[in-house]
């Protein structure tokens, strides 16, 4: 794969996961179509990730957007299951992991157009004042 198809890649991931939106929703896709497979696809998602990561949490943490009380109940639970999900996707076959990541954007793509119809984000926000 050349060095501007994985700099695009980077850049839009980037874009998403800044924003705290996953990255990987976008650039895992748009690696399996450049032709990565599926696995390393994952495991480059991950390693991209970290820096993504650690980069977007510190421009949250110093605009005060970190709620610190929701760490550790969420945090723990997730580090756990994240860490034996990966075990799990490492036996199964590269055509189940796709299968199940399709499946997941389905119903995310879904829920989103749900939420959108019954008036999306400002809707929520009104309906709580």
């Amino acid at each position: 794969m050349s060095f501007l198809i994985l700099l695009l890649l980077g850049v839009c991931g980037g874009a998403l996961g800044g924003m705290g939106m996953g990255g990987g929703t976008l650039l895992i896709p748009l690696l399996t179509l450049a032709g990565v497979p599926q696995k390393l696809a994952q495991a480059l998602n991950l390693l991209s990730f970290l820096p993504m990561s650690a980069a977007a949490l510190a421009v949250h943490a110093k605009n005060g957007l970190l709620k610190k009380d929701a760490l550790l109940p969420l945090a723990l639970p997730a580090a756990l299951f994240s860490a034996l999900f990966a075990l799990l996707a490492a036996f199964l076959p590269a055509r189940a992991l796709r299968t199940g990541f399709a499946v997941f954007l389905l119903f995310l793509s879904l829920a989103r157009i749900r939420s959108f119809l019954r008036g999306g984000e400002k809707g929520r926000a009104a309906q709580k004042k």
